[in-house]
């Protein structure tokens, strides 16, 4: 029963891509919309994206306009290192100034640290430092512990404590569920501003500099509560999270924002379940509507079957039960969905799925022993923020654990490096507080 550029000769070896995600010009304030309300208006980031074992993202918003160039070094911060890349760039009012660099063939299990400066590569040097670096993954198939935290329901103006408990954990990559950060408008200007006034948290900064980081929206960053693809102005409000944002995928290029990544163990398929629900038929019953839409739905089923990682991690901003408060933005609505998915994940005999949700300001526990041939576990880990609803805590036949607390985060540790492999998800607090655990190895996530 379920109840979410190279410049010289010597650098030959490197290929680099500059990737510069250019959206329509920017408008004026549309009648009503909300006022945008003008902080500092200084240089957001750097900020790291998709990092994979051949390839990074990197992302700075200057505070404005003009050439600039980003260089990458292979070493440490300690290290002087030898330059591997430059890569230049223009910051344009068209994308609000932001810049994303993709630096390619790089080196699996190694460090690199980069600056950025004005102008050309001898110009003003305007982000450096020790949080400037970035170590690449081992080869997806070598062993490894990874550790990635999770989190959803974000506050852009308080409890920053909890970006550096999540950077205490020493993890490899964070992932952000949605509402992260609130925005509750599709006004381009208005938008923008949300996003650079999140990404300048000062304890989310450092830590993004460094550290790579993922992201897919719930309602509240998608126009408003309890939103779909039927919201006005959803091109908009998929422009800016282009803009703002570093993956190495967004849906299919034109459409929705669904990504994935590898990283040792794990494979994260993080979903888009706002920007095609009820704009078409489902591609499992016409007589219903969409939650995924077609394409990201054949995207999921394909590399579900094509992937070797142990553990796949299905990642909803939205729950995979019912809210039961009323509201449709929920995988309850869309069960038809849902239970096609689980059908192809038992028929195809796809091991280690583990399925993620957040929205809620509830975090909870639940396990379906019967559904897909093992036992199917669904983690809930939100807010962020300290905003509970107690309400939502609901019961359910198949809950181990629920509980409305305040400033939560889920960290996540798998570990190949023996047989079986094994992973840890534990909900921690700002000031690090377990609150509950669990241990799973990959033999339990085997169809039998």
């Amino acid at each position: 029963m379920w109840g979410q550029p190279k410049c010289s000769i010597t650098f030959h070896w490197v290929i680099i891509l500059v990737s510069l995600w250019v959206g329509g010009q920017p408008c004026g304030a549309a009648a009503g919309a909300p006022e945008v309300v003008h902080s500092d208006e200084g240089a957001t980031g750097p900020l790291l994206g998709h990092v994979d074992s051949h390839q990074a993202l990197i992302w700075y918003r200057p505070s404005e306009a003009g050439k600039y160039s980003l260089l990458v070094y292979q070493g440490s911060a300690s290290e002087a290192g030898k330059q591997i890349a430059q890569l230049p760039a223009t910051a344009e009012p068209a994308s609000d100034l932001c810049l994303t660099w993709r630096v390619g063939a790089l080196s699996p299990d190694t460090d690199y640290r980069y600056e950025i400066r004005r102008g050309g590569t001898a110009g003003e040097l305007v982000a450096d430092g020790a949080n400037c670096r970035f170590r690449t993954p081992a080869k997806e198939s070598a062993a490894a512990q990874v550790t990635l935290a999770f989190g959803s329901c974000a506050s852009s103006t308080d409890f920053f404590e909890i970006w550096q408990q999540i950077d205490n954990q020493k993890i490899d990559g964070l992932v952000l569920l949605g509402d992260t950060p609130y925005i509750d408008s599709s006004d381009r200007d208005f938008n923008r501003q949300r996003h650079r006034q999140f990404l300048s948290i000062p304890t989310l900064s450092a830590l993004g500099a460094r550290t790579p980081i993922w992201g897919t929206w719930d309602d509240h960053d998608f126009g408003g509560n309890d939103t779909d693809g039927t919201v006005k102005d959803k091109e908009v409000i998929r422009q800016v999270f282009t803009e703002y944002r570093a993956h190495d995928q967004f849906g299919d290029g034109q459409e929705g924002i669904y990504t994935r990544f590898r990283r040792g163990p794990v494979e994260v398929f993080l979903l888009d379940a706002r920007y095609f629900a009820q704009t078409e038929p489902s591609p499992v019953a016409a007589d219903k509507k969409t939650c995924l839409g077609k394409k990201q739905w054949e995207w999921l089923l394909q590399g579900l079957k094509d992937s070797k990682a142990p553990f796949k991690i299905i990642a909803s901003g939205q729950i995979w039960d019912d809210k039961t408060n009323g509201e449709k933005d929920d995988w309850h609505t869309y069960a038809h969905e849902r239970e096609a998915l689980f059908d192809f994940i038992r028929d195809q005999q796809i091991s280690g799925v583990i399925l993620m949700g957040g929205d809620i300001h509830a975090s909870r526990e639940l396990r379906y022993d019967d559904r897909v041939g093992y036992p199917l576990w669904q983690f809930i880990v939100s807010p962020m923020h300290a905003s509970t609803i107690p309400s939502l805590n609901v019961p359910h036949p198949n809950l181990v654990w629920g509980k409305p607390v305040p400033n939560v985060f889920l960290r996540l540790v798998a570990d190949n490096r023996k047989e079986p492999a094994t992973l840890v998800a534990t909900w921690l607090t700002k000031d690090g507080e377990t609150i509950n655990e669990v241990r799973i190895d990959a033999g339990q996530l085997q169809i039998k």
